[in-house]
């Protein structure tokens, strides 16, 4: 079941981010306050988890673009090693685009380039979205950000 993340929830959201492996230095730390903000003020359609009654299995964050007209960033996607390849990433992503297309024309989905995220990729593809931009070294040295666009 996909539903709005709730305050009891933080501590497994941290641990499906840290079992990304997707954060360098200390982004895992100021994504877990982005999220720590979110929760503060209340369940909402931004931050998803799949959850069959054992807890979250996995989870998807999202925002509006504040300077953009219509366009929805998927911010975070993830899934606890344990639970890959189950759907989940896919019933998140699924529904990220019912709540994002009431107020959004566009979905956008920033990601990197290391080769570790290629089923990332291939769910996005599998799912309408094209490589739209291509950042080189803006990670760090060697490590580009791919943009993913999917019209709403």
């Amino acid at each position: 079941m996909i539903r709005p993340a709730l305050a009891a929830d933080r501590d497994a959201l941290r641990a499906i981010a840290e079992g990304t492996q997707m954060f360098l230095g200390d982004e895992l730390d100021h994504f877990a306050a982005m999220l720590d903000a979110e929760l503060e003020s209340g369940a909402k359609p931004t931050l998803l988890v799949a959850d069959h009654g054992n807890g979250p299995e996995a989870a998807a964050y999202w925002q509006p673009e504040a300077m953009a007209q219509g366009v929805a960033n998927l911010l975070f996607i993830g899934t606890r090693p344990e639970a890959r390849r189950s759907g989940h990433g896919a019933a998140l992503l699924q529904a990220f685009e019912a709540e994002a297309r009431k107020a959004n024309r566009l979905a956008i989905i920033e990601t990197a380039s290391d080769a570790m995220f290629a089923p990332a990729w291939a769910l996005y593809r599998g799912h309408g979205y094209s490589k739209e931009a291509r950042i080189a070294d803006y990670y760090d040295d060697g490590l580009d950000k791919l943009i993913f666009s999917k019209r709403l």
